[in-house]
């Protein structure tokens, strides 16, 4: 039973790489056929389809994974689940909490799994910070910073209106994910943006956003695209009363420094989480649920991104809304 990968841009050469790896059967899927031709040719894709529709509805179809722009989301999901499909949806869920509830309900009511991508949840280095913190290593928590900065001019449908390319729904999700998995859920947020470089986004290059989190630990999530001569520098520590945790945002290197002196581990497979994640999804399937990164998962996040642009047209603290 094949996945179908629903739209062929750059992130989903990433899934299909993985999923060559795993030996996952791969349908491709474009508004042009000769992509999605190229792509099936290079990845060894069992069929190609120039209409999303016809690539659900071949009947070796099991699942679909929705690599298309964050304004094509929801529709696209509802398209799959009616065909009858279970659902891998690339981040972020939506661009709003309604539509967020819309593929769930929807997911629900076809009795299929909905997953969100997000890779950073699967990441081996980020796993194990997690590990840490459930493990008491830390302590208590106090501080997460978590940093993604850089410089890199956007092209395509990030520059659309209405298409939902701002740095924070897009990239920045991930690390609103990180502050929720990691800290505790976020009561409440302040953010800033400081002023536009790179004029030609829709949405926002760079935001700032400090956040209070569940059990008084406070976050910091910085995050640009707008940073001229700074090779995207990413990094998140997380402080608590035993020590601090030192991860590199690519997954490559996690350090610990604390009472027990100073760690550090290397990872070099499947860093980026992508292989992992597809075998969760697969999981998922077979149990009929997804026990990590469910729908309601990116709703949470979205529901933190989406707080954060409120605090900054209103220029004052807000929850996230349930």
């Amino acid at each position: 039973m094949a996945l179908v990968i629903v739209g062929c841009g750059w992130i989903a050469r990433r899934h299909a790489t993985a999923a060559r790896r795993l030996r996952m059967p791969v349908i491709f899927a474009s508004r042009q056929l000769a992509r999605a031709r190229a792509y099936a040719q290079e990845f060894g894709g069992v069929a190609a389809y120039g209409d999303y529709g016809e690539a659900l509805r071949d009947p070796r179809a099991r699942a679909a994974l929705i690599c298309t722009p964050h304004d094509r989301h929801v529709a696209d999901v509802l398209a799959a689940l009616a065909a009858g499909r279970h659902v891998l949806i690339e981040k972020p869920i939506a661009r709003t909490l309604e539509e967020a509830d819309r593929m769930i309900g929807a997911a629900a009511g076809a009795g299929r799994v909905l997953m969100v991508a997000e890779n950073f949840h699967f990441m081996p280095a980020f796993r194990r910070v997690r590990r840490l913190i459930d493990g008491g290593a830390l302590g208590a928590l106090r501080e997460l910073h978590l940093v993604a900065r850089g410089f890199r001019r956007h092209v395509g449908w990030r520059c659309e209106p209405g298409a939902g390319g701002g740095a924070l729904i897009d990239g920045g999700i991930h690390y609103a994910h990180n502050l929720r998995w990691w800290g505790g859920e976020v009561q409440r947020v302040f953010a800033l943006r400081p002023p536009q470089t790179l004029e030609a986004m829709a949405g926002e290059d760079a935001v700032d956003v400090l956040a209070e989190l569940e059990g008084g630990a406070v976050g910091v999530l910085a995050n640009s695209l707008a940073a001229p001569g700074l090779p995207r520098f990413q990094w998140s520590s997380v402080t608590g009363t035993r020590g601090t945790c030192f991860a590199d945002n690519r997954g490559r290197l996690v350090i610990v420094r604390g009472e027990g002196g100073l760690r550090f581990r290397l990872f070099r497979r499947d860093t980026r989480g992508h292989e992992a994640m597809l075998k969760a999804f697969d999981h998922a399937m077979t149990m009929g649920r997804a026990d990590e990164m469910d729908g309601d998962a990116g709703r949470r996040d979205l529901a933190v991104v989406l707080a954060a642009y409120r605090s900054i047209a209103e220029r004052r603290p807000v929850e996230p809304a349930c």
